[in-house]
């Protein structure tokens, strides 16, 4: 296909430059600490509000939203992270941001019918099952919010692609700033549900905050923007389907069979420490992206691309420990701050920063891997960690609890990640000794 000749996209410098770009450094890293302080505050607060069981359940319907939302878009962010990682809007013809626009839309369809089909599925249990009334009353925002959620997610997941994960930042300002207001405007004694709508109302402030971030970073012609998928685009997307399922069982696995099978005081603790974990992520890409602003492509030299990308793991390295390794020295006077019963569990949350860690360390294979894709060692990679994910959460969480789920996801963390860098140094070492080869020189 012929590059249109007008295209509008992302240039390789704007995607290779960090988030940073267009003010100081100091004002990014005080929209991160700004972040990183609403998530953690906004956890205290609603674990405050509710007693432990009642957090259990308003958690659980994160399960719900993010879950399912995961399996929805994954195709899509997968196939939208290859066409901004990989340059491919010149051979393509199409912008990154009028593809994202394209499948945001299509993205938004699919969950808004799954939506649909869970309303009918919640209000005949209603009438059926009167019992699960209350429970059901505080599901059903956690459904509504499953469109917004995926549009929110699939936007952040572009911006993360693009280098701009600021905006996935402050995007998730909305979602913890409304909890917060929630509970300082909630009545006494206020159910679960009331907070339930309010985490409704923040993605739904969340969703419009990122579509406005992504147009921003990867701006497209509205023209180009209102066409339809292109059939042959789509064909490739859905080719993902198994890649895509494979890693929302790894993402969500433990957390599903987690809040099904333990009682919801385990979910609300590790809720609490998975939720603090993830502050790292507020900063640990921008560092990653620290003095590294080239990315691997095809047209490098294989020599110096696999030299970039041993830098950029030795870069990784460097700034996850140095990073994760202080929250976990601090890790009880961390979830001190929750108090009981949400700070007896400093195993889960060091678990869970080595997840947060290892997925840093991996970060630079992983883009690796999505410019090169190598379908079968990619299915080989997620489908082996979600498959021990399952085994290891499924075996152990009945004995175990929120410690068998962190620990699951630890390991699949490692798994792969660790294939993950082995594939793309593999390959790299590969091709360098195929360029270097007598026969590839012309020489008999």
């Amino acid at each position: 296909m012929q590059a249109h000749p007008g295209l509008t996209n992302t240039t390789a410098e704007e995607i290779e430059r960090p988030a940073a770009a267009g003010h100081s450094w100091i004002g990014e890293l005080l929209l991160r600490l700004l972040g990183a302080a609403l998530q953690i505050l906004a956890t205290l607060a609603v674990v405050r509000a509710l007693t432990p069981d009642e957090a259990g359940i308003f958690f659980r319907g994160f399960v719900i939203a993010l879950g399912l939302s995961t399996l929805l878009r994954g195709k899509y962010e997968i196939y939208m992270a290859q066409h901004i990682i990989g340059r491919r809007a010149a051979a393509t013809g199409i912008a990154d941001g009028a593809l994202l626009m394209q499948l945001a839309r299509r993205m938004l369809l699919r969950s808004s019918l799954l939506c649909g089909v869970l309303l009918v599925v919640t209000a005949d249990l209603d009438i059926q099952a009167p019992q699960l009334q209350t429970v059901l009353q505080t599901y059903l925002p956690f459904v509504l919010a499953l469109p917004c959620v995926s549009v929110a997610s699939f936007c952040g997941e572009a911006l993360r692609a693009a280098n701009r994960t600021l905006g996935m930042v402050v995007a998730a300002y909305a979602v913890n700033v409304s909890l917060l207001l929630a509970v300082a405007l909630a009545p006494p004694e206020a159910s679960p549900a009331f907070y339930s709508w309010a985490f409704l109302l923040g993605s739904l402030v969340a969703a419009g905050v990122s579509l406005v971030l992504a147009r921003r970073a990867l701006p497209a012609p509205w023209a180009e923007c209102s066409q339809p998928v292109c059939v042959e685009a789509l064909q490739t997307v859905d080719s993902r389907e198994f890649i895509s399922v494979a890693r929302a069982v790894l993402r969500w696995g433990p957390l599903c069979i987690l809040s099904i099978w333990a009682a919801p005081l385990q979910m609300a603790q590790y809720a609490v420490a998975a939720r603090t974990a993830l502050i790292v992520d507020f900063f640990l890409p921008a560092l990653n992206l620290t003095g590294c602003r080239e990315t691997l492509n095809a047209t490098q030299p294989k020599c110096a691309s696999r030299r970039l990308l041993i830098g950029q793991l030795a870069r990784a390295l460097l700034y996850s420990t140095l990073l994760v390794l202080p929250l976990l020295l601090l890790a009880t006077e961390t979830l001190r701050l929750y108090g009981e019963p949400y700070d007896a569990l400093v195993t889960v949350y060091a678990l869970l920063l080595g997840v947060q860690w290892a997925n840093g360390v991996g970060r630079p294979a992983v883009r690796h891997a999505v410019v090169e894709w190598d379908a079968r060692r990619i299915g080989i990679a997620l489908g082996s960690g979600a498959i021990a994910v399952v085994l290891i959460c499924a075996l152990g969480v009945r004995s175990y609890g929120a410690l068998a789920a962190a620990a699951a996801s630890l390991i699949g963390a490692i798994i792969v990640n660790g294939q993950a860098i082995a594939l793309a140094l593999g390959e790299r070492q590969s091709a360098q000794s195929t360029s270097g080869s007598p026969s590839s020189r012309g020489q008999v």
